[in-house]
């Protein structure tokens, strides 16, 4: 029989140039491409409104929710995350009502800790009592965190950064204790879940890779002495990981004619501020032809040692076929096999130091790109990750109960009587 999910983001997951939203556009897709029927809501992107319904799955219904966010500042008045405050619309919560009074569903699936609030509606509106499944891209408790011992700015909105951390945290609480089923990119973060819900089931499924692949690249002499960091820098923890970077460099690699270029969109004034700051580093902004971008440049950066969480830009590094060099922190979800071909280590200073002393290895780097790429390319597949997700769905006895003697069970995964398999 069929399984049918209702998949909630805070967005439709476009356009697909950030790591969050390719993983829920690819997962979703995936799974409905395994048979799954598979109905995604979701607000359209207020930050991007570039991307179209045609680069998704045709086989998932994407159904936009109407309407702009709530506004920020009223949200800071809310029990809820800032990020759950903002996309918690009168709008979002009327058509979840909607589809859990007229649809049959077999599992609710609540995507990224920001929609904790349709838990509720779900308990309480949901006919059928639909298994509650919850996709983390990251433990948040954790990031939010980090950002706000590592914020540095004014006091106000320091301040306001801990009190999102708290309700983040209870957010995370919440879900973990009223799922049936948890999905994480990492094993760090499923970990960090079963702490606090050590009976909450669990599956690890990180990224698969759906963009074209490099097949053959030869990485000699006549490629620029460059790296490059590509990324959004729209989230704060991204723009404090960029600072970080920039401010660790120090002129190193000035100094040793080393370009680096930052591929992707700064917003401003912070932009205009970093220009101002580092004039040697080379703000590229959105460009058209990423492909040409990574043919241009030795090596690429994954630098961040706040955030946490599977970096998605790593495997377009590797399957681009530039060498990554990256801080031992931000590999999260990466095989020890596959990090063993990166240059690895614990801190960006030393990390820049290391990539100046091998930008003019080529031919070590030519053999690391080859390689990474050889280890990589069976290892991140959407499709076998959607097969897995849905066999674990399969072996879910809140699931079976309810379809052979269409009982309620309790929202629970903790609870007596629910065999995992």
């Amino acid at each position: 029989m069929t399984i049918s999910i209702l998949w909630l983001g805070r967005t439709m997951p476009i356009p697909l140039n950030a790591g969050d939203r390719i993983y829920s556009a690819q997962l979703a897709g995936a799974v409905a491409r395994q048979g799954a029927h598979v109905v995604f809501l979701g607000l359209e992107n207020p930050d991007d409104q570039t991307g179209s319904l045609a680069e998704l799955e045709p086989k998932a219904h994407w159904k936009v929710v109407h309407g702009a966010p709530n506004a920020r500042l009223p949200s800071l008045l809310s029990n809820l995350p800032m990020v759950g405050a903002r996309f918690a619309t009168k709008h979002y919560r009327k058509m979840v009502e909607r589809e859990l009074q007229t649809g049959k569903y077999d599992v609710v699936l609540i995507d990224q800790y920001g929609m904790s609030w349709a838990v509720a509606c779900v308990q309480q509106i949901a006919r059928n009592r639909p298994a509650l499944v919850h996709l983390s891209h990251d433990f948040e408790t954790r990031v939010t965190d980090q950002i706000a011992r590592n914020f540095a700015g004014d006091f106000l909105r320091k301040l306001l950064l801990k009190e999102n951390a708290r309700k983040t945290r209870i957010a995370e609480q919440h879900i973990a204790r009223s799922s049936d089923l948890l999905l994480t990119l990492t094993e760090e973060d499923r970990t960090a879940f079963n702490e606090i819900n050590p009976s909450l089931p669990a599956i690890v499924l990180p990224p698969g890779y759906a963009a074209a692949k490099q097949r053959h690249r030869v990485l000699n002499k006549e490629v620029p002495r460059r790296a490059i960091l590509v990324g959004s820098f729209n989230w704060i923890a991204k723009q404090m990981n960029l600072e970080r970077l920039l401010e660790a460099d120090r002129g190193i690699f000035a100094a040793h004619r080393v370009e680096l270029h930052v591929i992707g969109t700064v917003p401003e004034p912070l932009l205009s501020r970093l220009r101002l700051r580092f004039p040697w580093v080379v703000f590229r902004g959105f460009v058209d032809d990423l492909a040409k971008e990574f043919r241009n440049a030795r090596i690429a950066l994954v630098p961040e040692e706040i955030g946490g969480g599977f970096k998605l830009k790593t495997l377009d590094y590797i399957f681009s076929r530039v060498p990554v060099a990256a801080v031992d922190a931000a590999l999260n979800g990466i095989p020890t096999q596959l990090k063993n071909q990166f240059i690895v280590e614990r801190g960006i200073e030393r990390l820049l130091a290391t990539v100046v002393t091998a930008m003019d290895d080529t031919e070590r780097l030519d053999l690391m790109q080859n390689r990474a790429f050889e280890l990589a390319e069976d290892l991140f597949n959407w499709n076998t990750n959607a097969q897995r997700f849905l066999d674990k769905l399969g072996s879910l006895q809140v699931i079976g109960d309810r379809r052979s003697k269409n009982l309620r069970p309790r929202l629970n995964g903790a609870h007596r009587g629910i065999s995992f398999g």
